[in-house]
């Protein structure tokens, strides 16, 4: 070996040696100024965020109003110089648990306050009454006087639901827009039936049957008068004029429970 062969290989070990001994800094500092893994974010709607918020408050009974006809309040208002520009909020999440504590078979609607006050021009035309406490707001919402239905202290008050529906139909009735029906405002709700049924484990195809007959008995009753369920096999009249019956749901069907 030469003198230049020991010289080269020494270099390599100490070059090595270097590199071994600078690998955990090295790491240290990659690991350091590597950023933070990002959080994830959800986005959501802040109107609809603030909507439900406001959906789920059960605001004190108005007890007393102020007695006015229609047409003196709605120059009253006038006079005021209440408009569309004082509306505090454009957006509202009709779902109160006034109406949910006795039925839960639609989804919330979603009302356009703004877009409604903006073609109607008339806020009497909804806030059609007032507290007499004068403090409170001019427009105060429908939850305050319509609450539960049938009040025996108030009988003249219609409850929450019928108030909605009788207001908004009524409306969209006379002025030919917007919709009428269930559809057109709701989104229908279908319950979780995992929270709802009440069965063991790996239960018996009759014992699932039973079960869902439990709330729906009138759905099954119309399907023992269905044709799918008195279907009787072949049609004696399109298989060689034959009137046998050899299989179907109301003879020997294996699912005939």
């Amino acid at each position: 070996m030469t003198r230049t062969g020991p010289v080269i290989f020494s270099f390599i070990i100490v070059a090595l040696a270097g590199l071994c001994w600078c690998g955990p800094a090295l790491a240290a500092a990659d690991t350091a100024a590597a950023p933070p893994p990002a959080e994830t974010v959800v986005w959501t709607a802040p109107d609809q965020e603030a909507a439900k918020k406001r959906a789920a408050e059960v605001v004190p009974f108005v007890e007393a109003v102020m007695d006015e006809c229609r047409l003196c309040r709605q120059q009253r208002l006038r006079d005021m110089g209440l408009s569309v520009k004082d509306q505090t909020e454009s957006y509202y999440l009709l779902d109160s648990p006034i109406i949910r504590r006795t039925e839960d078979h639609y989804g919330p609607v979603r009302f356009m306050h703004a877009k409604h006050a903006t073609v109607t021009k008339d806020c009497a035309l909804c806030h059609h009454y007032r507290p007499v406490d004068e403090s409170a707001s001019e427009t105060t919402r429908c939850s305050a006087c319509h609450q539960e239905p049938f009040q025996k202290d108030h009988p003249e008050r219609l409850g929450l639901k019928a108030a909605y529906h009788q207001q908004c139909m009524g409306c969209h009735r006379e002025m030919d827009k917007g919709p009428i029906d269930c559809a057109g405002c709701h989104r229908k709700n279908i319950p979780d039936h995992k929270d709802k049924i009440q069965l063991a484990a790996n239960p018996e195809p009759s014992q699932v049957t039973s079960e869902c007959l439990r709330c729906h008995q009138q759905a099954g009753e119309d399907m023992l008068k269905s044709a799918h369920w008195l279907w009787k096999g072949p049609s004696p009249y399109t298989l060689n004029h034959r009137k046998s019956v050899e299989l179907g749901k109301a003879t020997v069907a294996t699912n005939n429970f």
